[in-house]
């Protein structure tokens, strides 16, 4: 692949990012209008996040046939920060915060791509709206998915540029496992 081409599929998926940033914007927004109380919208927003995570565990696992099976939550967040959350948001993440007996744990994103276009007034956090919860309710449906119920949820965004997802480990989805996987 050439250099220009190269240099257009990186321009084209920039494109793409920044359309899908302002119509994330303009969706919340519109949820705003639409149920009022901004813990409502949140709750929406971890909803729809949870729905694409369901969906997007497939493609990864599809896309990274080199991935270990994660068997503790320690490879459970070095996947999510070195694999999943780089391919899928286009940024840094590392894990922090270990609690509970490595049971918890929170994932920082370096920059998130879906506040870069958008301030959330101050009002709104307070009130309740967790404008990053998609990618939270991303990530819990996303293990749910490959049988590790967990609990996520964004930190309400501060006037820093990091993003924090807290993720409580909760169990193994035993009944789901398909058979002879049994561990």
């Amino acid at each position: 692949m050439s250099s220009k081409t190269k240099q257009n599929l990186a321009d084209s998926k920039k494109m793409s990012a920044e359309l899908f940033c302002l119509t994330y914007g303009a969706m919340v927004t519109e949820m705003l209008k639409d149920y009022e109380d901004p813990k409502d919208v949140t709750i929406q927003l971890d909803k729809m996040g949870f729905n694409m995570g369901s969906r997007l565990a497939d493609d990864f696992l599809a896309k990274n046939a080199n991935v270990p099976r994660c068997v503790d939550t320690r490879q459970i967040a070095d996947v999510l920060c070195r694999n999943a959350i780089p391919c899928y948001l286009g940024v840094n993440a590392t894990v922090t915060n270990w609690s509970n007996g490595d049971r918890d744990f929170s994932i920082i994103l370096e920059s998130n791509p879906l506040t870069e276009l958008v301030q959330v007034p101050p009002h709104l956090i307070s009130a309740g709206l967790s404008y990053s919860q998609l990618i939270a309710g991303a990530i819990r449906g996303a293990l749910e998915a490959v049988h590790f119920k967990v609990f996520a949820s964004a930190v309400p965004e501060s006037s820093n540029s990091n993003t924090e997802i807290r993720i409580r480990f909760d169990q193994v989805l035993k009944d789901s496992i398909p058979a002879g996987e049994d561990d």
